[in-house]
C-alpha cells in the first residue's frame, strides 16, 4: 500500500467517528495532565533549586558540620586564598520577653518562645536579598547588644521594634524585624521563628556549653573569574585538607541543595507512579472506545479486506488512526497539564513554592506526549488484534461473527501490554524495582476488580428476577447483557477509590495519632542541653510550674569509627545517601542500669558480657548499621577511643514519647566521660508555657520543647503531601467517570432503540431514567466496594507494616467512598444517556 493511499484509506475511515472518538482523547487527556502536571512541577523546583543555588546557599560554598571550621584554616591551600568567609551558627533556643510585673522564683519570668537562633560573623548574605524592616544591610542593625527578629516572634511575645527580648540570658534591642531570608525555603519545617544575632552578641550569652547542639556552617564567596568547574576542583582540595574530614560536608552551589532536592524529587516519583495510574486508567477507556469503534467498522473492514487489502495492512491502519488520536488526547492533556503548572502554586502557597516555579518545563510536555500516544498505542492493541480475524464473507452475511482471536496473537499483545505498563513505571519512577512493585500492584489490583465485574455480570443474570419492580429488573438485565460497560467501569473506578481512599485513609490515621491526646503516662515536654550542675535547679522549677513527674538521663555525645574493625567512612561511601545518616551522624549515648517499661529486649541478654564493656541497640538501627550480636562497636569520644561489644537487642515502643535511646551502655563506662542530661517532664494541660517561661529565665541556655507544639508541625507537612496525592487520585476517578460515559455513548444507538420500545410499552422517561439509574448505580456501588477494600488493604499495609500502627476499622469513610462512587457513577451515566432519553420512538423506529 503506498503512502498516499494509506493516509486517503486512514482518513476516510475517520469519517462518522468523531462523537465517539472524543471520549478516547478524554480517558487520554486526564491522565496526561495528571503525568504533565507532575513532572512538570518536580522539573521546576529541581530546576528552580539549580537555578538560584548561590541564594539559597547564600554563598559559592559552604563548609558545614556540627563544629566550627577553625578560624585559622588556611582556605590559600585549597586554591581559595582571595576567598571572602563568613561564619555561621544556627540552633534552637528559647528566648523570652521581660517579665511584665514581679513573680515568683525567677522574679521576672517573661512570656518565652523557641526560636531559631542564626549567628552571623561577617557579610551576610553574599547572594539573594535579606528583607528586613528598616530596609538596611544587616552588618548595620547587629552589634554585640542588639537582635534581629521575625515577625511571627514579635505577634507572639507581643513586642515591637526597639523593645528588649533576653536571648540566652543576655538582654537584646531588637533593631529591626525579618521579611524574608535567601536561605529559607517556605515549606520547610521549622520549630520557630528566626533570630539573627552577631558573634560578639552570642558570647554574652550562656548558650555555648558543653554538648550544646549547634550547626556550623562557613559561608565562602569565590572570585567571579572561577569557573564551575574551578569551584569543583576546589571543594575536593578542600575535603581532602579539612581537619577531621568527616565532621565536615563541602557544598557547591552547583550541586544545588542535594538533600533537598532528593526528597523533592522522592516526592516527586512518588506522585508521578499516582498520576501514571490515572493514565493506566484511561488507556482501559481507550481499549473500550477502540473496541467500540472497531464493532461499528466491521462491514467496512471486510470490504477493504474484499478490496484486496492485507489484514496486516488493515492493521497498520487502525494502528495510525490510533496514534493520531493518541497524539491529540496527549496535546489536550498536555495543556491541561501546563495551566495546572501555572495555577496550583498559587492555589496551594503552603505546598508547593511558587518561587521557584517556572511553568514552562519542555521535558515534562515531552514526558506526557510519550507516555500518553504510549499508552494510547498499549491498551489498544488488544482489542486491535481483532481486526486480523474480521471474516471478508461479512460484506454478505451480516450475521457472519469475527473469528475467535488467535491463542498466540492475545498472549503477544498481552505480553507487550504487561512489558509496556513495566517499562513506563520504570520510566517514571527512576527505578526498575519500584517498576516491578507498582505493575504488581496494578495487576493484582485489576484482577481483583475483573473478577468482581464478571462475578457482578454473572449474577446479574441469574438472579431471580420475576417479583422485583420494573425499574430493578430491567435495571439488572441491562448490567448482566453483552456489551454493557460493567467490566471497564467498574475496573476504573475502582482503581480511583482505591488509591483516593487509601491515601486519605493513612493520612486521616497519622494525623489523628499526632493530634490526639498523648498517651496516658507520656510526658508533655522534652528538655535538653541541660548541664549536670543545673539539674537540681531545673527540677525544682519545673516541680514549681505542677510537674507531676519528672526523669532525666545523661547523655554523651560520640562519633561512630568502626564497625568490627572497618572505617564507617569507608563503610559510608558504599551506602546510597539516604542510609549513611546511620554512620556518620553524631552519636547520643547514654547509660542505664535498668531499661525503661517501654524497651524489650528481643535477642541477647543484657550486661551479659563481664569481660567487655557492652552496648545495648535498638533492632531497627541494628539493621540500618548492618551489625548483631556480638559486634564490636568503636566510639570516639571527645577524643578517646572506645570499643563496645553488642550483648543485646531491643525494641523500642516510641509511641510513648518517652526517653529512648537507639544505643545503651552498661553503668560503669561512660560517667568519667563529658555529658548533659536530657530531661522530659509531665505537666498539667496549660502549664507547659509556664514551666518554658521560668525555665527560660533562670537557665536560658536550656531548650524545653513542648510536645504538642512539635507534633502539630508535623501534622502541616503530613497533611500537605496527602493534598497533593488526593489530588492526583482524583485524576484517576474522573478517568473512571470518562471511560463511563465513553461507554455509554458508545452505546447510545442501542440505547435509543431501548427507550424508544419501553416508551412504546407505556414506560415514562422518569422510569426508563430510574432503570438507567439502577444500572449505574450497581456498576458504582461494586466499584466502590472493591475500590475501597483494596484501599482499606493499601492503608493497613501502609500503617501496620511502614508505620507499625495498629490497625482499627472505621466504617464511615468506607461508607462514604461507596456512596460518592455510586453517586458519581449515576450522574455520569444519566448525563451521557441524556441524549438517548429525549429522543421520541418515532424518530427511532423510522431510523430503522
Amino acid at each position: 500500500m503506498s503512502l498516499a493511499l494509506y493516509l486517503r484509506t486512514m482518513l476516510r475511515e475517520s469519517r462518522g467517528a468523531a462523537g465517539r472518538l472524543v471520549f478516547f482523547v478524554a480517558c487520554l487527556a486526564v491522565g496526561v495532565a495528571a503525568v504533565v502536571a507532575v513532572a512538570g512541577l518536580s522539573a521546576s523546583l529541581d530546576e528552580g533549586l539549580r537555578a538560584e543555588a548561590r541564594q539559597l546557599l547564600a554563598a559559592d560554598l559552604v563548609i558545614a558540620g556540627n563544629r566550627p571550621l577553625p578560624s585559622g584554616f588556611d582556605l590559600g591551600r585549597a586554591g581559595l586564598a582571595g576567598a571572602q568567609r563568613t561564619d555561621v551558627a544556627e540552633m534552637v533556643t528559647v528566648v523570652s520577653a521581660p517579665g511584665r510585673a514581679p513573680g515568683p522564683v525567677p522574679p521576672a519570668a517573661g512570656p518565652s518562645q523557641v526560636a531559631e537562633l542564626k549567628v552571623i560573623d561577617g557579610d551576610y548574605p553574599f547572594y539573594g536579598k535579606l528583607a528586613l524592616r528598616p530596609a538596611l544591610p544587616l552588618s548595620r542593625l547587629l552589634d554585640r547588644e542588639s537582635a534581629v527578629v521575625g515577625p511571627e516572634l514579635l505577634a507572639r511575645l507581643h513586642l515591637a521594634v526597639g523593645d528588649r527580648l533576653d536571648i540566652g540570658g543576655a538582654p537584646f534591642r531588637i533593631a529591626a524585624e525579618v521579611l524574608s531570608e535567601p536561605d529559607r525555603i517556605s515549606i520547610s519545617l521549622s520549630l520557630g521563628p528566626r533570630i539573627f544575632v552577631s558573634a560578639a552578641g552570642l558570647a554574652r550569652t550562656t548558650l555555648v556549653g558543653r554538648g550544646s547542639r549547634i550547626d556550623h556552617k562557613t559561608l565562602l564567596k569565590l572570585p567571579a573569574s572561577m569557573r564551575p568547574a574551578e569551584v569543583a576542583a576546589a571543594a575536593e582540595r578542600l575535603r581532602s585538607t579539612l581537619p577531621d574530614p568527616s565532621f565536615y560536608r563541602v557544598q557547591t552551589y552547583k550541586e544545588g541543595q542535594p538533600a533537598l532536592r532528593d526528597n523533592f524529587r522522592r516526592v516527586g516519583q512518588f506522585l508521578g507512579l499516582v498520576a501514571l495510574l490515572s493514565l493506566f486508567v484511561g488507556g482501559i477507556g481507550v481499549a473500550q472506545s477502540v473496541r467500540a469503534w472497531l464493532a461499528g467498522r466491521l462491514d467496512a473492514i471486510a470490504v477493504l479486506k474484499c478490496l484486496g487489502l492485507r489484514p496486516r495492512e488493515i492493521l497498520a491502519l487502525y494502528v495510525g488512526q490510533t496514534i493520531l488520536l493518541g497524539l491529540a488526547g496527549s496535546v489536550v492533556g498536555m495543556a491541561i497539564g501546563g495551566l495546572l503548572q501555572a495555577v496550583l502554586p498559587g492555589l496551594f502557597p503552603d505546598l508547593i513554592p511558587h518561587e521557584l516555579i517556572h511553568a514552562w518545563q519542555p521535558w515534562a510536555l515531552a514526558r506526557g506526549l510519550f507516555l500518553g500516544t504510549g499508552v494510547a498505542l498499549l491498551f489498544s492493541l488488544p482489542p486491535l488484534s481483532g481486526v486480523l480475524a474480521v471474516p471478508p464473507a461479512r460484506v454478505f452475511r451480516r450475521d457472519a461473527e469475527p473469528l475467535p482471536g488467535h491463542r498466540g496473537v492475545v498472549v503477544a499483545t498481552l505480553v507487550v501490554l504487561a512489558a509496556g505498563i513495566l517499562g513506563m513505571a520504570s520510566f517514571q519512577s527512576g527505578s526498575t524495582l519500584r517498576g516491578l512493585e507498582f505493575t504488581g500492584g496494578i495487576v493484582g489490583a485489576t484482577l481483583a476488580l475483573t473478577l468482581a465485574a464478571f462475578g457482578v455480570t454473572y449474577a446479574a443474570r441469574r438472579l431471580p428476577r420475576g417479583t422485583a419492580r420494573l425499574w430493578l429488573r430491567h435495571g439488572l438485565a441491562a448490567l448482566g447483557r453483552p456489551g454493557a460497560a460493567t467490566l471497564g467501569a467498574i475496573v476504573a473506578l475502582g482503581l480511583g477509590v482505591l488509591v483516593v481512599l487509601g491515601m486519605g485513609l493513612v493520612e486521616q490515621r497519622l494525623s489523628r495519632e499526632l493530634t490526639a491526646e498523648l498517651p496516658a503516662g507520656a510526658p508533655s515536654a522534652f528538655l535538653i542541653d541541660i548541664q549536670p550542675d543545673q539539674w537540681p535547679g531545673v527540677q525544682a522549677l519545673l516541680r514549681q510550674a505542677g510537674a507531676t513527674r519528672v526523669d532525666s538521663v545523661p547523655v554523651v555525645m560520640a562519633r561512630l569509627a568502626a564497625i568490627d574493625g572497618r572505617g564507617v567512612d569507608r563503610m559510608a561511601n558504599r551506602l546510597p545517601r539516604g542510609r549513611r545518616w546511620a554512620l556518620t551522624r553524631e552519636q547520643r549515648l547514654t547509660y542505664m542500669e535498668k531499661l525503661p517499661e517501654d524497651n524489650t529486649v528481643v535477642a541477647g541478654r543484657l550486661w551479659s558480657d563481664p569481660k567487655h564493656p557492652e552496648v545495648s541497640v535498638e533492632k531497627d538501627f541494628a539493621e540500618d548499621l548492618g551489625i548483631g550480636l556480638g559486634s564490636v562497636l568503636r566510639f570516639d569520644v571527645q577524643g578517646v577511643p572506645l570499643d563496645l561489644t553488642v550483648t543485646s537487642l531491643r525494641e523500642v515502643n516510641w509511641q510513648t514519647f518517652g526517653i529512648n535511646f537507639f544505643l545503651v551502655v552498661e553503668p560503669g563506662v561512660l560517667e568519667s566521660a563529658p555529658q548533659q542530661r536530657l530531661a522530659v517532664a509531665h505537666l498539667p494541660p496549660g502549664r507547659e508555657q509556664r514551666a518554658q517561661d521560668l525555665v527560660a529565665a533562670r537557665y536560658p541556655n536550656i531548650t524545653l520543647l513542648r510536645i504538642r507544639e512539635v507534633l502539630e508541625k508535623v501534622v502541616r507537612v503530613l497533611r500537605r503531601i496527602g493534598l497533593g496525592i488526593r489530588f492526583l487520585g482524583s485524576f484517576t476517578v474522573l478517568a473512571g467517570i470518562a471511560i463511563l460515559a465513553g461507554a455509554v455513548t458508545a452505546g447510545a444507538g442501542r440505547r435509543g432503540r431501548e427507550v424508544a420500545l419501553m416508551k412504546t410499552l407505556g414506560v415514562t422517561r422518569r422510569g426508563v431514567a430510574a432503570i438507567f439509574a439502577v444500572e449505574y448505580a450497581l456498576i458504582g456501588l461494586v466499584a466502590g466496594a472493591i475500590g475501597a477494600t483494596g484501599g482499606g488493604v493499601l492503608a493497613w499495609a501502609v500503617l501496620t507494616r511502614g508505620f507499625h500502627q495498629r490497625w482499627q476499622t472505621e466504617p464511615l469513610p468506607f461508607a462514604v467512598a461507596v456512596a460518592a462512587s455510586v453517586a458519581l457513577t449515576v450522574l455520569a451515566g444519566l448525563a451521557a444517556s441524556w441524549r438517548a432519553l429525549e429522543r421520541r420512538p418515532i424518530e427511532v423506529l423510522r431510523s430503522e
